[in-house]
């Protein structure tokens, strides 16, 4: 039987933010660029260039009010999502110098926000007397609800859980970032812009369609997809087989203790799958083993991630499977076995990995942690009759972010790919913006 991890370490914030002078001699780096390609490049459209010459001149709080206009979750965004692979990428500084590093200016003007004695407080308008309710409190939905909040709407957040923030809250590894910056930001939303927000209530069930159109203009899903895959293997259904979101949220909210063995594999290659190798291999247990199906070149992770696994010592097996799960006469996990696999064409298809017969080897393993992505949880969906994609998605109209149903908007991973925080955030701003264009158009 699993034994129960002793020792909890290493989960402070380890990314170290920028001094004031390394802030300001870092932004005299920049050079100012016309139509600058670094705010293109960013999901959020945030003036970066506008944001760094406030900065070179010393005024924080100008910098930090232009980012906010365009990102309220800076403290979150420039410690979480890949800033290398985005805005920095396209920087023209790369050649000589290397990229401006943007996410560390981003992180410092978010600090100073934490820190100051007055924190950010933006203009609040005249109410437009409109009223929306937003479904799901994740950065869509926070995002969604700043910027309807500031355009004059009253908002009201319906969240399932007992706290708000979704991913902010539950999947975001605490090395990662700073509890307090998240507190922070989300608090921003709901305290400044005086957002309402109602937990524990699940919609749908606990107020029907009917009541939330006699009760609001419009109502906003923000669901995200809600529901972990699990891959179909055989045994190992005693407690010992996990999903990485019932990790990464045990380790956050610290509510449960999961009974975690000595010898953990973990099925998956992509962001989530390293966060949870990564948070795993700070608690006292043996072995942590991560195995995906394809080469190290197709995972579909961000490279800062990937350091913080590489630090970690857990260990890396691809062109992997997991084939089955072996039992104990009690029901327990014994071992798992694996078969390696190669990368083919497979109906028109490149990059498909295949099994290879006769590779399979058993492998020790006590504990099993299915990474592999989540599916759409299709309650909500099927009780108000929406039509989904051929994904399995929520189909909106590209125009106007509405559903099937034109009293209900949908943004987020619930409707589409979403890779990034930022991203999401974006597109809880873009649905925002379509939904106050229906509702002041008269249309």
């Amino acid at each position: 039987m699993p034994n129960m991890p002793k020792v909890i370490k290493g989960f402070a914030e380890e990314t170290r933010t920028l001094s004031y002078p390394e802030a300001i001699e870092e932004a005299a780096r920049c050079y100012l660029c016309y139509d600058a390609p670094c705010s293109k490049a960013s999901p959020t459209r945030t003036d970066i260039a506008g944001v760094i010459a406030r900065m070179r001149s010393r005024n924080f709080r100008g910098a930090l009010r232009l980012v906010k206009e365009s990102n309220y979750f800076p403290g979150i965004t420039s410690r979480v999502c890949p800033y290398d692979e985005q805005s920095e990428k396209v920087c023209l500084r790369a050649r000589f110098g290397g990229p401006i590093r943007i996410a560390e200016l981003e992180r410092v003007l978010a600090d100073y926000d934490l820190n100051a004695k007055t924190p950010y407080m933006p203009e609040i308008p005249e109410s437009i007397d409109r009223s929306v309710a937003v479904v799901g409190s994740g950065p869509t939905g926070l995002a969604a609800a700043a910027e309807l909040a500031l355009s004059g709407c009253k908002v009201i957040m319906y969240e399932s859980s007992r706290l708000p923030g979704g991913v902010f809250t539950k999947g975001v590894p605490s090395y990662l970032i700073n509890e307090r910056v998240i507190e922070h930001e989300v608090n921003g939303v709901l305290n400044q812009l005086d957002v309402d927000l109602v937990t524990g209530i699940n919609v749908g069930e606990n107020i029907n369609l009917v009541s939330l159109k006699r009760s609001f203009d419009a109502v906003l899903l923000t669901i995200g997809m809600g529901i972990p895959r699990r891959i179909k293997t055989f045994g190992g259904e005693k407690g010992d087989v996990f999903t990485g979101s019932e990790i990464l949220e045990s380790l956050k909210l610290k509510e449960k203790r999961l009974r975690l063995g000595e010898k953990v594999v973990i099925v998956g290659g992509g962001n989530v799958s390293l966060d949870v190798a990564a948070s795993l291999a700070r608690l006292a247990i043996g072995s942590i083993t991560l195995i995906y199906r394809r080469d190290r070149e197709h995972m579909p992770v961000f490279e800062n991630r990937f350091r913080f696994f590489q630090q970690s010592g857990a260990k890396l097996m691809c062109n992997t499977m997991l084939k089955e799960i072996i039992t104990t006469e009690q029901g327990f996990i014994q071992k798992v076995v694996l078969q390696k696999t190669e990368l083919k064409e497979v109906d028109g298809k490149e990059g498909v990995a295949v099994p290879v017969e006769g590779s399979e080897q058993e492998y020790p393993a006590d504990t099993v942690i299915y990474s592999i992505g989540q599916e759409l949880d299709r309650t909500l969906v099927d009780l108000f009759e929406l039509e989904v994609t051929e994904q399995g998605q929520i189909k909106v109209d590209p125009e106007t972010s509405q559903t099937s149903d034109p009293f209900i908007f949908a943004a987020g991973s619930c409707v589409e790919r979403v890779d990034t925080i930022n991203e999401a955030v974006a597109c809880g701003q873009t649905a925002a913006r379509r939904i106050i264009k229906k509702l002041t158009s008269g249309k």
